[in-house]
């Protein structure tokens, strides 16, 4: 089964989960700045949203449901990215 596919990612780096994150494993991705995706977790999305919130990320971090056209439900994905913030000079 799919658990962790790039279980040791960071630097920006996409990352790819088919299981929950604690917030200990889920923080360190978002302090990075990495794109975090659960694979097949369509259903946890919000649990997913609350807990970026939780962590102090929402400001920073957009979460959402993604599936690719004709894509069976199961393979809806959550992704969680980081937002551009365009810094004023």
């Amino acid at each position: 089964m799919l658990d962790d596919i790039y279980d040791n990612c960071g630097d920006g780096m996409k990352c790819l989960y088919a299981r929950l994150l604690s917030d200990e494993e889920l923080r360190p991705h978002l302090e990075r700045r990495d794109s975090v995706v659960f694979k097949g977790l369509s259903s946890e999305w919000e649990d997913i949203e609350r807990q970026v919130e939780r962590l102090g990320f929402a400001d920073t971090y957009c979460v959402c449901r993604t599936r690719k056209p004709k894509a069976p439900s199961e393979e809806t994905s959550v992704r969680v990215v980081p937002l551009q913030i365009q810094q004023e000079s």
